[in-house]
């Protein structure tokens, strides 16, 4: 009899990778980077990883909140690297346009292994020039998403029934 094991979401979130993602994220030229835009990114990244390689590039847990997954204490962290001086979140100018994330220092890419470099180039990619919105609709149209109730935590197990982007596979010749 086969029998399944399912261990995930007990992972310790690793500060490192989380504040070196942030600061890649908010130095790039990416589209009107706010607080909900960042929060999927992280999303994608994590899931992304885990789907293909079994593991979280962060190690932090998401809920599902109305407007998409969101990482568990995600407002804290930001916080956190924002008291470090390591990015400032400036406040929203106008209605259409959210506040905005600013790194303050340069990332640190050598917490990242290669694979985990390719698969945050093929997010910031794929998503750089999408707003907010955009990025909210294709992962609240993710199975994980779907998957669990509202507030509940997303398993990451959940990342095998994506669909990736088109079965999206690691480029082996990326330089990226």
């Amino acid at each position: 009899m086969l029998e399944i094991v399912v261990v995930d979401n007990d992972m310790n979130p690793n500060i490192s990778k989380i504040d070196n993602l942030t600061l890649h994220f908010a130095q790039k030229e990416i589209l009107h980077l706010g607080l909900k835009k960042l929060a999927k990114l992280f999303y994608f990244v994590d899931f992304t990883n885990f789907e293909l390689k079994g593991n979280s590039v962060t190690g932090l847990d998401y809920l599902k909140w109305p407007y998409g997954p969101v990482p568990k204490d995600y407002y804290n962290w930001l916080k956190k690297l924002e008291n470090r001086g390591s990015i400032r979140v400036e406040k929203q100018k106008k209605d259409f346009i959210p506040a905005k994330i600013v790194a303050l220092k340069e990332p640190d890419y050598t917490v990242f292994t290669e694979d985990e470099l390719k698969i945050i180039w093929q997010i910031t990619d794929r998503f750089k020039n999408e707003t907010a919105a955009t990025i909210e609709s294709v992962a609240k149209a993710e199975a994980p998403y779907k998957m669990v109730k509202s507030q509940e935590l997303i398993p990451y197990h959940l990342a095998y029934y994506r669909n990736s982007f088109d079965e999206m596979a690691l480029d082996e010749n990326s330089d990226k």
